[in-house]
């Protein structure tokens, strides 16, 4: 047969050209005479519309999608300076590709097509016409910005023009940003895929001109800063995650797809073989087909976006897809299941190679074999890796023969390959006959005794040329081989194509940011791999583990005016340290880096990606061969995705003091409202101002020392400012006198360091709670301090902010009606840094340093609408709870009836305070060290004084935090739902207070009548005579029981921190403690409340002190139990023995007194004293079964005993007294005591 056909694969074209011949495979075909010329003149002979189309298409609609797309790429790839530094010039390169004839949307039809045509899903009418009819309201507010800045360009500094070109940007934008979900519309996101991606191409472009030029067209700088954060970077992750994902949705749903092999047509060989040899094949070419299209039309477009970014790429990119594209496989699949899953990843296996290092294809070797039907009969392939040459030989792919070598040739590639398929008899085989190679000079390398045209055979080119641009080369042939009887051969063969922007050499750019994808590595060490890109990187990635090493070879170029910061684009689920060293012929260096963690882990998206700029090479007189080596320290992947090479021209020392002083200006500049800079702006909190500082003190003297002491006097004056804004005093601790009345109370061990470099100066350390040696008791570590009512306003917002170095258990409570602002924060100690010393042994933040400074920007999390890139708040759900800080719009956060604090992520089940609620731990933040939280004022009462309450407290004793930068700043003042939310929370607060209130007076009052009924005078310094010892403890178990004596927060603390009752209680407590003191001076029995103990008291063996109640009692529990104590008295005076007792069971319990005299009186006590009565007085003990027996008695003697025992059962006393029975002069008080027997 002398098939050619076009090449889109298998469409079978008129025979008016001669580039495709007849549909009928049998026939004699015209065109024979292709026999007789060489590929170029084949190749010169089609039109370049033909030449593209090499996929598998039933029209041209995949084809000039296809090519529109290739176009935009070629033109992204190859963006000058003078084209990138002119606003719109991205733009102008863009529309004549999308709108070749100017508003019709012919170009978006086809690409809608082309998806269709792909997937096999149809879109709707009304989808596509909204569609349509969005994307022509986008070309016609582009055309009037390109105008507009076509009209800048020329006159920058024309006001008129600057006018125009701001007012049409706004328009542009808003109507792009508009018309974006038309083309994600639910359920057709998958073919609407590549018109997405071309319409987000667009707006990214305009939005990076906005960033980039928005300025100069006299945008404040505010609003350029919020189309970057707010805008820009955030529409860049959307896109390219929308992207990737639909991509891979896509993906599966082609795996479903299956060919049609009874459409003759298409797959004109399917009539002259068992469809079940060749219906695996064709099922997984169409799924390829979907894969290999959709990459071109969607992921080589998404993979050049973060280059969009001008503050990362100020100038233009010079960058490389390395992904690999398969056309369709050839041949027949002899091994078939018939199982549809089972044959897609057996030919997915066999000819897609794995994820690894770029391979430059040296020699392919085809085997050969003397066989009438399968003459191929196998396949190796040798190859260098990137800028080496240290070769790798593939395994070989069925078994060897007569080698047939193919040898490639970087100066003049192979793009374009022809199989010739021929039939065995009665259409029992098909097999691979010829395969042709083609190189760009249209010479070429046969395999196979058939030629082009040979009747009876079919003619299969293969290629992928993207439009007037250089074709893809061929990088790589697989095959699949079977064993038929006693015979190897290969039954299928595929092509993969490298994008030719792919260098071999990874030659540097003099004036372009260089990106050389991490798996254009010449070598891999250890456990290290390539790893399967996620779609957006336009490649795979290199992933190390633990001391795996990658080698990566550039070349610079030689010039002695330029040398290179090397940047990193990497991902990491945590913290990674990571050797890297360069070595050239005339310089080398080696520098560890800390890496932070970029991502939690799982599937990797834009945002998974971070930069860290590493050290300077320069370039030499003479070009130079450099090699740059990665080792991870780390057990975790670190992965690589590319390195970037960013030309500098001067002295490296004077490029980063340049940066250096820009770096300062800007962070100085962003602390203040304007540019009179007499005020900060709200957002900036403290320990911005301290890193701003830090900033301009790494000003180089040498290079700006003008400059730097203008900043440092601005920095200076801002810093004075936080300060005076703050309503904490010595929020930064850098003042001696930062605790004391005037500042923090604090408890024992907490204290002010300064050995810390991510705090600029001094931070407070708290350790874990404290637990004394012999004892069970655990006491918290405090700092707290009070706002005074004087310093507020009413009905106004305040912010709460401060920094965390680090911290575990660490609770803080900001509160004025109730526990307004309650968070539980563990925040990671993840902020690794090295900085060197200075010659006086302080940390030098100067010089070079491998950690790398994280942004500064204040995570408050407070608006769930836009998130800026350093703060993705993640907290969802919160927002249902009350009372305090909420991840939502500040003036509109939730308030609710009943508990105030709120819990996520994980929350500790401990009880906090009364209400049994429990505090939020707090991790809504991307960055958790640096926290923001709100909270609202009512009427403010100078009387009642009820201010700002902040507490910082560790209840653990493992515990630990590090803090700086505290402060409360007034905000705003309250307006709609939030001033009504704070006067009902107020209102409720008043109903609480007065509750307590009411319970505390009732305390109170209970605890004072006790306490006065004990004295004689109001003066409250004589007892009365009647007063026990038990009235006086009941008395100080009222006075305990007098609730909200301490802070909620830190009770148990110490020194302990006082409630709205310890001034009144103390007060009641020391009328106690005068009571007690007291009663123990008129009793004469020392130790007769056994407070001590038996101290004092001469007692058996087994007698015990028991606790009961609030006080102590002497137990005798068996009949030789006893108890006695000698006391001195005045013989000429009468005394009252009283004694409080309880005798249970049994027999009776005594307390005799006697002299030396032979005088005895004896109190008999036994357990029916509540019964009966005899001629001792008695009275009835607050105690339960506790009387009181008095006697009086007259001894004749100075001496006296008192004994106590009992006959059987158990004998209790509670307090023992013996008390003159007139008023004694001083020095007869002397006489009193013990005696020793």
């Amino acid at each position: 047969m002398n098939q050619n056909y076009n090449n889109n694969e298998y469409e079978i074209r008129d025979t008016d050209t001669m580039c495709y011949q007849s549909r009928y495979p049998l026939a004699n075909a015209p065109g024979s005479e292709l026999q007789q010329m060489n590929y170029k003149d084949w190749m010169d002979s089609c039109t370049l519309e033909e030449q593209v189309e090499l996929f598998r298409d039933t029209s041209t609609t995949v084809r000039d999608a296809l090519t529109t797309t290739a176009g935009i790429i070629a033109a992204l790839l190859s963006v000058s300076n003078p084209v990138s530094a002119a606003a719109a010039g991205i733009i102008a390169l863009l529309i004549p590709q999308l709108w070749p004839s100017g508003s019709d949307e012919v170009t978006w039809e086809k690409f809608m097509a082309a998806s269709e045509i792909l997937i096999q899903k149809q879109i709707t009418e009304a989808v596509r016409n909204k569609a349509l009819s969005e994307l022509e309201g986008m070309y016609r507010t582009i055309r009037l910005y390109e105008l507009a800045a076509e009209d800048w360009n020329r006159n920058k500094n024309d006001p008129e023009a600057k006018e125009r070109i701001r007012t049409q940007f706004r328009a542009t934008n808003t109507v792009i940003e508009f018309a974006m979900p038309a083309f994600r519309v639910a359920g057709f996101e998958v073919p609407l895929l590549n018109v997405y991606a071309q319409a987000a191409n667009l707006q990214l472009t305009l939005l990076r001109d906005a960033v980039k030029f928005g300025y100069d067209w006299g945008l404040p700088q505010d609003e350029v800063d919020d189309i970057y954060s707010e805008q820009l970077i955030p529409r860049i992750s959307e896109h390219t995650d929308h992207c990737v994902r639909y991509f891979n949705i896509g993906v599966e749903e082609a795996k479903k797809l299956k060919a049609n092999l009874d459409d003759y047509a298409r797959y004109p060989w399917a009539q002259y073989i068992n469809h079940g040899k060749i219906q695996g094949i064709e099922n997984w070419n169409l799924f390829n087909d979907y894969r290999r299209n959709m990459t071109i039309l969607v992921l080589d477009v998404v993979a050049l976006w973060p280059t969009y970014d001008p503050k990362r790429y100020s100038i233009v990119t010079k960058s490389e897809l390395t992904r690999e594209l398969y056309t369709s496989v050839r041949g027949a699949f002899y091994g078939s299941t018939g199982d549809y899953n089972q044959d897609l990843e057996e030919i997915e296996r066999n000819i897609i190679s794995p994820p690894g290092l770029v391979l430059w294809p040296i020699e392919s070797i085809v085997y050969t074999q003397n066989h009438t039907y399968y003459p191929m009969a196998g396949l190796q392939t040798r190859s260098y890796y990137s800028n080496s040459y240290t070769y790798q030989d593939s395994p070989v792919i069925g078994v060897t023969g007569t080698p047939n070598r193919i040898n490639f040739d970087r100066a003049d590639p192979f793009i374009l390959t022809v199989t010739i398929i021929g039939f065995g008899q009665l259409g029992t085989s098909l097999g691979i006959y010829t395969m042709d190679f083609v190189k760009v000079s249209g010479s070429h390398r046969k395999v196979g005794n058939i030629e082009v045209g040979t009747d009876g055979y079919i003619d299969i080119p293969d290629r992928i040329p993207v439009g007037d641009n250089p074709p893809n080369t061929l990088s790589w042939m697989s095959a699949g081989a079977t064993t038929l009887g006693i015979t190897t051969f290969l039954q299928y063969v595929g092509y993969a194509w490298m994008h030719p922007s792919v260098d071999f050499s990874n030659r540097i750019s003099l004036d372009k940011i260089t990106q050389i994808p991490a798996v254009k590595g010449r070598s891999l060490t250890g456990t290290a791999k390539v790893i399967k890109g996620p779609g957006s990187t336009g490649g795979d990635l290199v992933a190390l583990s633990a001391y795996d090493l990658l080698s990566i070879a550039v070349s610079l170029p030689a010039n002695d005016t330029v040398f290179y910061k090397l940047r990193i684009r990497y991902a990491s689920s945590q913290f990674a340290r990571v050797q890297m060293s360069f070595t050239g012929p005339l310089e080398d260096g080696e520098a560890t880096f800390d890496f932070p963690a970029t991502y939690s882990g799982g599937n990797l998206t834009y945002n998974s990606f971070e930069y860290i700029t590493t050290f300077a090479i320069n370039s030499q007189s003479e070009e130079q061969f450099v090699e740059i080596q990665f080792v991870n320290f780390n057990e975790v992947d670190f992965i690589i995705d590319k390195l970037e090479f960013i030309p500098i021209e001067g002295s490296l020392e004077e490029n980063e003091a340049d940066q250096g002083l820009e770096k300062a200006r800007k962070a100085v500049k962003a602390l203040f409202t304007n540019d009179a800079k007499n005020a900060l702006k709200l957002n900036i909190t403290d320990y911005t101002v301290d890193q701003a500082a830090n900033l301009v003190e790494c000003v180089s003297e040498d290079f700006h020392a003008q400059e730097k002491m203008i900043l440092l006097n601005q920095v200076k004056f801002a810093k004075g400012l936080s300060q005076t804004r703050n309503l904490l005093n010595h929020g930064d601790f850098e003042s001696p006198d930062w605790s004391g009345e005037n500042g923090w109370r604090t408890s024992h061990h907490v204290s002010v360091r300064s050995d810390n470099p991510i705090f600029k100066g001094r931070y407070l350390h708290m350790p874990g709670a404290m637990s004394p040696q012999f004892s069970n008791n655990i006491y918290p570590t405090y700092v707290y301090q009070k706002v005074d009512e004087s310093k507020l306003k009413s009905y106004t917002r305040y912010l709460v902010r401060g920094f965390v170095g680090n911290s575990k258990d660490l609770e803080l409570l900001v509160e004025r009606y109730g526990k307004d602002i309650h968070v539980e924060m563990d925040v990671p100690n993840d902020i690794p840094y090295s900085l060197p010393m200075n010659e006086c042994g302080g940390v030098d933040r100067c010089r070079p340093v491998s950690y790398q400074a994280r942004s500064s920007h204040a995570c408050t999390c407070s608006d769930t609408a836009v998130t800026h890139t350093d703060c993705q708040c993640k907290d969802k759900g919160n927002r249902t709870l009350t009372n305090m800080y909420t991840n939502v719009p500040t003036d509109r956060a939730v308030y609710r009836n009943g508990s105030h604090d709120h819990k996520s992520c994980g929350c500790k089940n401990n009880d906090m305070y009364r209400s049994e609620t429990h505090p939020h731990k707090s991790c809504g933040c991307k960055d958790p060290h640096v926290f923001t939280y709100h909270i609202d004022t009512g009427c403010v009462d100078q009387e009642e004084n009820l201010g700002l309450w902040f507490a910082l407290k560790i209840a653990s004793e493992n515990g630990v935090a590090n803090i700086d930068n505290l402060e409360i700043i007034e905000a705003q003042p309250l307006t709609g739902e939030a001033l009504v939310r704070v006067k009902k929370r107020e209102q409720k607060w008043k109903q609480e207070m007065a509750k307590k209130r009411l319970e505390t007076e009732k305390a109170v009052q209970a605890a004072q009548g006790a306490i006065q009924n004990l004295f004689i005078n109001a003066q409250q310094n004589r007892l009365k005579f009647e007063t026990l010892f038990h009235q006086i403890v009941h008395a100080e178990m009222l006075v305990q029981q007098i609730p909200y004596v301490y802070h909620p927060f830190l009770s148990g603390a110490l020194p302990a921190v006082p409630g709205m009752n310890f001034e009144i209680v103390q007060q009641l407590s020391a009328t106690i403690g005068n009571a007690r003191a007291l009663y123990e001076q008129r009793n004469l029995v020392q130790n007769g409340t056994f407070s001590l103990g038996t101290g004092s008291w001469n007692v058996t063996e087994g007698v015990k002190v028991q606790p009961l109640q609030n006080t102590s009692v002497l137990v005798l529990s068996e009949w030789i139990h006893e108890a006695s104590q000698q006391v001195r008295i005045d013989p000429n005076r009468g005394y009252v023995l009283r004694v409080t007792a309880r005798k249970e069971g049994a027999g009776k319990g005594t307390v005799t007194m006697s002299d030396c005299a032979d005088y005895t009186e004896t109190l008999t006590f036994t357990s029916c004293d509540f019964n009966t009565s005899g001629s001792q007085t008695m009275s009835i003990s607050t105690l339960s079964g506790f009387v009181t027996k008095t006697l009086e008695i007259f001894p004749d003697t100075d001496r006296i005993r008192i004994d106590i025992g009992e006959t059987e059962g158990t004998f209790k006393i509670e307090s023992v007294e013996l008390i003159c029975m007139e008023q004694m002069e001083n020095h007869l008080y002397d006489m009193a005591g013990n005696l020793e027997e």
